[in-house]
């Protein structure tokens, strides 16, 4: 007799065995744009987890790294934010996504190969956001970078 925890269990290797062949492929097709995205050392973090091209990512975690989200959506970039690292510091630059699924809302690293033009892209579209997707960013205590100079500063170091 199957029980439910069966089927989790078989869920849960098909996605772990998903994970392990983007990681030995050396990288996974965006389901965005459908440029290859390499997944490498050059990248300058330990995990992908978006394009780095369009910066859009896959709505695959409800906690970081557990790969248990149902629902799979396309989750678009809509703005910059920076980390905070506790104690009043701040720190690097974060793209903040939206899932165009079901809505939740998630915060990234920005890594090392992105495309810095895109990067600038969405900051600018994020500054004419709608009221509705405002009141939901300060809802989750997501503040949106508007600081042009911060962001050059922390994408050029100028």
């Amino acid at each position: 007799m199957k029980h439910y925890h069966d089927n989790f269990r078989y869920e849960q290797k098909q996605k772990n065995r998903s994970r392990g062949s983007e990681q030995k492929s050396g990288g996974f097709r965006c389901a965005h744009c459908r440029q290859w995205v390499v997944i490498n050392h050059l990248m300058g973090t330990a995990n992908r987890n978006h394009c780095n091209v369009c910066l859009w990512s896959k709505h695959v975690d409800e906690k970081k790294g557990d790969r248990r989200a149902e629902c799979r959506g396309g989750m678009r970039p809509i703005g910059l934010t920076l980390k905070h690292d506790g104690y009043g510091r701040v720190g690097e630059l974060m793209l903040v996504h939206e899932c165009c699924g079901c809505g939740k809302l998630s915060i990234n690293r920005i890594a090392r190969d992105d495309f810095e033009t895109r990067i600038l892209e969405i900051f600018e579209q994020s500054r004419v956001l709608n009221s509705q997707m405002q009141g939901t960013l300060q809802h989750e205590d997501i503040d949106l970078l508007d600081d042009a100079d911060e962001v050059q500063r922390q994408l050029f170091g100028v």
